[in-house]
């Protein structure tokens, strides 16, 4: 499963970055990103969206590779860990 979903999850990641005007146009500006991310044209949320795109083509990567686990169980360490 994570072998199909891994890289698809690369590529949603890569093309959310890629068209973050296309995707700001359809759902419109966000007030929190455009609050703490600044204003302008390459700022707020067209930020947002390109980190959520990173964030996702990165999280795929990790899945694709088998290595979610182990970020997770290196961040659960060194955060403390939920018992």
């Amino acid at each position: 499963m994570r072998f199909i979903l891994g890289p698809l999850l690369v590529v949603l990641g890569i093309l959310m970055m890629r068209y973050t005007v296309e995707i700001t146009n359809f759902t419109g500006k966000l007030d929190f990103a455009e609050e703490y991310l600044g204003k302008g044209l390459a700022a707020g949320t067209y930020s947002w969206w390109r980190l959520v795109g990173l964030g996702i083509a990165i999280l795929g990567a990790l899945w694709f590779f088998g290595m979610l686990d182990l970020v997770g169980n290196l961040l659960r360490a060194v955060l403390g860990g939920a018992r």
